[in-house]
């Protein structure tokens, strides 16, 4: 009898064991399919925001430097404080092995002490971005963080504050070449080499991504990394100390002279550029302190009528045609007329009896469209072409000109005329600079040249090239328009022109400014000019300066002084030596009868 009783309650404890297995497994199989397929999408989510978490990885844009490695522009270390909202609360965090307490008012509090920020608006953006979603898993909370400051942040050791590494642009010279180098916006560049070469500075972003737990905790041994990629070292050609210095005379003479603005450019002869100097100018540090049309390079993108400094070219291309030697006799009147069409010279005077060269000496109008009469307009558009003219430099400075440049067959017959002295066309000051250097340089012309190379963060080199030298006319024609040149500074009146001991060629220049609509002449604005190079015996640099609007000097004498002070800079900068030959006689003048 205590045998069947046994044996039955073994089979109700097999039958209850089975059942209860049966339950828990049925248990398990509805869980299941309610994981797997009635709430997936949402768990899936809730996993997502809890595992597998992204951040940028920023990378170092390159410097920027001059010729002799001098930093203009670089990006410094600094962090972005981030958060994510929807885990934002009270912590007992452990410091030095002991839990202490934090509410999240108070971590708000340490975070602003450390970044300067006020606690109520940290917890008001906060508050703020979690009505917005609730499930928000990023907001800025501050920028820029010095190392210090990162540190600090860091040692907090909040799970839920994320520091992100965000180089800054500064720059170290501050309005030094400011408008060559440009600036940056919150996310991209807006001017100068910034601009220009960004290919080379910019930097690819990398990525970091990491799980976490439900407490929005890193899992240790989660991390996976993208690492970002800096970018490249951009060299320019120029000299900041020579940039500094040009920066500073023109200034003072464009103080001096009451004018608008002044501009300097200085090249070598092989189309280098050693300075671009601007007043007013940038700092690229607090671009919005400076006027809006202060802000880039006017060198690159100020197009203007140049006036008589024009007049070298339509020189030497006559001389290279044949149709002129500047010992040519020529009786040049105050007015020179020709069918439908009428110039002057500046200054009333009789009949003069100039040679060639003493027509482009003493920048006869007249003169220049005596010499002209036989030179097929065609012929001379091809020479001006290969100036430069017409067409952006090899630069690619951002925003920069091309000039006007019109087809010959289309102008009339008075731009016919005045297209000789550098009115009814229009070019840069970088242009007018290369133009000279094509003089300078034995008459071939070689791109102007403001980016020396690019080393990209591996440390691979790109060169910029030199570019094959075009002739434009002969090495005889070049120099013979030096030579003519050299008494414009000799000849001219002007005292502050010559430096002793030393070969000059320059021409000046008093243009007429046209009204921004185009609808004719500004009589309140002219730009006067001076353009030259030396030494003349071993030509080295090119020289250009001018001023917008004068007010205390309106014609081209007013910017010989910034001329001759330029001159003497690169002279004592450079050591250079005197000419040790003496200038050509060429003759000016004739006398009838003799």
């Amino acid at each position: 009898m205590g045998l069947k009783r046994n044996r039955s309650r073994n089979r109700v404890r097999t039958m209850l064991v089975a059942v209860l297995t049966f339950a828990l497994l049925a248990t398990f199989v509805v869980r299941l399919a309610d994981i797997q397929l009635v709430r997936a999408e949402a768990l899936n989510a809730e996993a997502d925001g809890r595992r597998g978490v992204s951040q940028t990885i920023f990378g170092t844009r390159g410097p920027i430097v001059d010729a002799a490695g001098t930093v203009l522009a670089e990006s410094v270390d600094r962090w972005d404080l981030t958060v994510s909202p929807q885990y934002t609360r009270d912590l007992v965090p452990e410091v030095d092995g002991v839990a202490t307490a934090l509410t999240g008012g108070e971590a708000l509090e340490r975070i602003a002490a450390i970044t300067g920020d006020d606690p109520l608006d940290l917890e008001a953006m906060i508050l703020a971005e979690l009505e917005r979603d609730p499930d928000s898993d990023y907001l800025l909370l501050a920028s820029g963080l010095t190392a210090a400051q990162y540190e600090a942040v860091r040692d907090l050791g909040l799970p839920y504050v994320y520091l992100r590494l965000n180089p800054q642009r500064v720059y170290p010279a501050g309005s030094v070449a400011g408008n060559l180098v440009g600036f940056m916006g919150q996310s991209e560049a807006l001017a100068g080499v910034e601009r220009s070469e960004e290919d080379c500075l910019a930097a690819e972003d990398g990525t970091r991504t990491f799980d976490r737990g439900a407490d929005g905790t890193p899992i240790p041994g989660s991390m996976v990394t993208d690492p970002a990629v800096d970018g490249g070292s951009v060299q320019l050609t120029i000299d900041a100390d020579v940039q500094f210095q040009a920066q500073q005379l023109t200034a003072q003479y464009t103080s001096q002279l009451q004018a608008r603005s002044g501009t300097t450019v200085i090249m070598r002869t092989d189309g280098t550029l050693v300075a671009v100097a601007e007043s007013s100018t940038v700092d690229p540090n607090d671009p919005t302190a400076s006027d809006q049309r202060d802000r880039g390079s006017r060198a690159f993108t100020a197009a203007y009528e140049p006036g008589s400094i024009f007049k070298t070219f339509s020189f030497a291309a006559m001389v290279d045609l044949g149709l002129v030697d500047p010992s040519d006799e020529l009786s040049v009147p105050w007015v020179y007329t020709a069918p439908g069409a009428r110039v002057r010279d500046a200054k009333s005077h009789e009949v003069m009896q100039w040679t060639a060269a003493g027509v482009l000496v003493n920048s006869s109008n007249s003169g220049m469209s005596r010499l002209a009469e036989d030179m097929d307009r065609a012929d001379y558009y091809d020479y001006l072409y290969g100036f430069g003219f017409g067409e952006q430099t090899a630069i690619g400075f951002a925003g920069e000109q091309s000039g006007v440049l019109h087809d010959p067959a289309s102008l009339d017959p008075q731009t016919n005329l005045t297209v000789l002295f550098g009115q009814g066309i229009s070019a840069t000051p970088i242009q007018l600079a290369s133009a000279y250097q094509a003089i300078a340089n034995g008459g071939e012309h070689l791109p102007a040249r403001l980016i020396a190379s690019c080393t990209a963060s591996d440390g691979t080199v790109t060169t910029t090239p030199a570019g094959d030298p075009q002739r434009v006319v002969s090495e005889s024609s070049a120099r013979q328009t030096l030579e003519v040149l050299e008494h414009v500074v000799t000849d001219y009146g002007y005292d502050t022109f010559p430096i002793e001991g030393y070969r000059i060629a320059a021409k000046t220049g008093t243009a007429q400014m046209a009204y921004e609509d185009g609808s004719g002449y500004d009589p309140s604005r002219m730009m006067i000019s001076v353009s030259g190079v030396f030494p003349v015996d071993d030509p080295q640099f090119v020289v250009l300066t001018l001023f917008d609007s004068p007010q205390t000097v309106r014609t081209s004498g007013g910017a010989i002084p910034a001329f001759h002070d330029m001159v003497n800079l690169l002279i004592r900068h450079y050591d250079i030596p005197p000419s040790t030959t003496p200038a050509s006689d060429v003759p000016l003048e004739w006398t009838a009868g003799e």
